[in-house]
């Protein structure tokens, strides 16, 4: 199998969007018949850098069309499986998602990016509210050939390998940008990602300046962590040949059967060691919105009543704190028998007129990774010290 990476130049002068998209077009032309598989960057209807909604969704209506055509155009003619990123226009506004092609150039799959980063989630406005809820990985199943997808950002959350990983992948797309990261940092990705998911990783973005060190590394990497292809800051296209099947196995563990890395790793894998994570993770404190449900501080004094409000979708719950010999104490129940069964599940609002409580609540909310999930009700003369040591709670 042949994959193609293509690697257009890419301007922070919005005045440089036609020749850039000009230059991508022109390398799908260069593309042929030996071509199993094409890929382009991230945001290709988007060919100079916008940091606002309009702009972006000015770039969109200019160039999504004539793009989408040529793509489609391209993986007809060369009878090549394609995939191309911009935006795409849903019943609950646009996503940044990833347009898989099959060779007679029809549009089979779509895969909307997982993970959105500030720009995306803010000014640019992005639908997110799909990134909230449990989802499993996009798999794309064409000619015998499971395709997995990350995208951009989509890179830098490694706990999402291993369940790609599970889905038995052979190739993983990856349209990207990725504007400030090093040619090293790139490859250390890429690698990483191949070898942990036992796939193929073809990758595509975009080059700053032909001279540049960050940015770019469209690259081909196998799953023995062999890179295949980098064309750090080169400008058009690069091609690598790899038989999709060929992947690495190794003994599981010393003297152990061959096996690819996931599964050696499934055997021993505990997630409720790491930082809290699955379905039942609510928004954040800044990332919900009022008004709120709310359970009141009376009716919060056991486990057992806090968990049903979180069973019950209550989105705010107030707990009143009081310093004691054994802890912070919540009614009768210690703060950290809260945090440990519940951390990340509510949004708690923490009331207190104690300094003492203030002072252990840093290590607290760190432990239990919570930070983002509380918010702090107490006394104006307690907000100086409260915003010392806990300067990314909310105080109100």
């Amino acid at each position: 199998m042949k994959a193609c990476i293509i690697q257009p130049p890419y301007s922070m002068d919005p005045a440089m969007a036609d020749e850039c998209f000009a230059f991508k077009m022109a390398q799908l032309e260069l593309c042929d018949k030996t071509m199993d598989i094409i890929v382009l960057p991230e945001y290709s209807d988007d060919p100079c850098c916008t940091n606002t909604r309009e702009d972006t969704l000015t770039a969109y209506e200019k160039y999504s069309v004539p793009l989408l055509e040529a793509c489609a155009a391209t993986a007809k003619r060369c009878r090549s499986m394609l995939f191309v990123n911009g935006l795409y226009e849903t019943s609950t506004g646009y996503r940044n998602t990833t347009y898989c092609f099959n060779r007679e150039g029809e549009v089979v799959g779509k895969y909307f990016k997982k993970h959105l980063p500030p720009l995306e989630f803010g000014p640019l406005a992005l639908d997110s509210d799909y990134t909230f809820e449990f989802s499993e990985p996009y798999i794309l199943e064409m000619e015998g050939l499971r395709f997995g997808f990350l995208t951009c950002y989509d890179f830098y959350f490694y706990e999402a390998f291993p369940n790609i990983a599970r889905q038995n992948v052979d190739i993983i797309i990856g349209c990207s940008l990725q504007r400030s990261d090093s040619h090293q940092a790139l490859e250390i990705m890429c690698r990483f990602l191949a070898y942990n998911t036992n796939a193929y990783v073809l990758r595509s973005s975009v080059s700053m300046d032909e001279q540049a060190t960050v940015c770019g590394a469209s690259m081909i990497v196998d799953p023995f962590g062999n890179v295949l292809a980098n064309m750090r800051s080169m400008r058009g296209l690069a091609t690598a040949e790899f038989d999709p099947k060929n992947k690495y196995y190794k003994p599981a563990g010393f003297g152990g059967a061959p096996a690819p890395h996931y599964e050696y790793m499934e055997w021993g894998r505990h997630p409720q060691q790491y930082r809290p994570a699955g379905s039942f993770i609510v928004r954040t404190d800044e990332m919900t919105p009022y008004p709120r449900t709310r359970l009141e501080a009376p009716a919060a004094k056991t486990l057992e009543a806090i968990g049903a409000a979180i069973a019950t979708d209550i989105q705010e719950i107030a707990l009143p704190l009081t310093n004691s010999d054994e802890g912070i104490l919540v009614h009768s129940t210690p703060l950290e028998q809260i945090f440990k069964k519940f951390s990340c599940h509510t949004i708690f609002e923490l009331q207190t007129d104690a300094a003492e409580v203030l002072k252990k609540l840093p290590s607290l909310l760190h432990r239990y990774d919570c930070e983002k999930h509380v918010f702090l009700n107490i006394q104006e003369d307690l907000k100086p010290l409260a915003e010392d040591l806990l300067p990314k709670v909310r105080i109100q």
